[in-house]
């Protein structure tokens, strides 16, 4: 039963967690305080299958939503074979662990342009998801492959570029990484308009997203070409997550926030508790 409203989590094992392992991560969120939780498998998938399956009951049993980050090294706009087929592999390994794991949501970088034109560098994305998701579905894997927006202007998977893919491959939704696309130059994302309009635009185009929301959040340093590093909340306050948080919950919106700051957990459960005063605050003004 998925609980109305938004889910809070780290991006990997919480900081203040003794252990190392993906079961520990899950059972240390839980008792932090956090409901989600984002399994790293950006250096390659490496949980064995009865690890995955024993992390999806304890965390089912501890009510923790987990999803999953797929391997950083992949290309769907390659025209390298051997790149592609490996992108391919990694993204099918991620989201077969994600979907042992009880998980409902592999996250992954979409490409680079290199030398194509956005254009080709979509159509080739396109061909190339859409063969991973029949393959997906062969294996009866019923986990949604997230298309993370990126930070830099070189990399292919703007807001825009992962909404037509969602359009277009079942299967696929837009992961909205609120730093990178500040980063990147695509929004402003500074006045609670700001976010509202980035929300309402994806809701118009995918009916029903604001029900499975899926966000990564840190705060960003950035050059003209884009992200530089990822930053702890309360540097610049760029973007600010304060604002963020009221407009999700003024707007009832549900999904989950993965925080990728450096500061993982504890940044997670200050973006939870401004969420929760926020609602407080809603439900007083109606």
């Amino acid at each position: 039963m998925k609980k109305e409203g938004i889910l809070f989590g780290p991006a990997g094992i919480p900081i203040q967690c003794q252990g190392s392992s993906t079961i520990e991560g899950v059972r240390c969120c839980r008792e932090i305080g956090l409901t989600a939780m984002e399994m790293e498998f950006v250096r390659g998938v490496r949980l064995k299958d009865e690890d995955a399956k024993e992390a999806g009951r304890i965390a089912a049993e501890l009510d923790v939503s987990l999803s999953s980050h797929a391997p950083y090294y992949v290309n769907f706009c390659s025209k390298d074979e051997q790149k592609m087929a490996n992108s391919k592999r990694h993204v099918f390994q991620a989201a077969r662990a994600t979907a042992l794991a009880g998980g409902k949501i592999t996250v992954f970088h979409p490409g680079f342009y290199q030398k194509l034109t956005p254009k080709e560098a979509f159509e080739i994305a396109k061909k190339e998801l859409s063969g991973l998701v029949e393959k997906l579905k062969q294996h009866g894997i019923k986990v949604r492959l997230g298309a993370e927006t990126v930070g830099k202007k070189s990399a292919f998977g703007s807001l825009h570029e992962n909404i037509s893919l969602a359009q277009e491959v079942e299967m696929v939704d837009p992961v909205l990484d609120f730093a990178h696309m500040l980063a990147r130059g695509d929004f402003t994302l500074r006045t609670a308009d700001d976010f509202r309009s980035v929300l309402e635009m994806v809701e118009k185009k995918l009916p029903n997203y604001s029900k499975r929301i899926h966000c990564h959040f840190s705060e960003i340093n950035f050059s003209e070409k884009g992200e530089l590093n990822h930053l702890p909340l309360g540097t610049n306050n760029l973007p600010p997550f304060r604002i963020l948080m009221e407009v999700l919950a003024e707007n009832g919106y549900s999904g989950t926030v993965i925080c990728e700051s450096p500061k993982l957990d504890l940044d997670a459960l200050a973006m939870q508790q401004h969420y929760f005063d926020a609602l407080k605050r809603a439900k007083h003004a109606h």
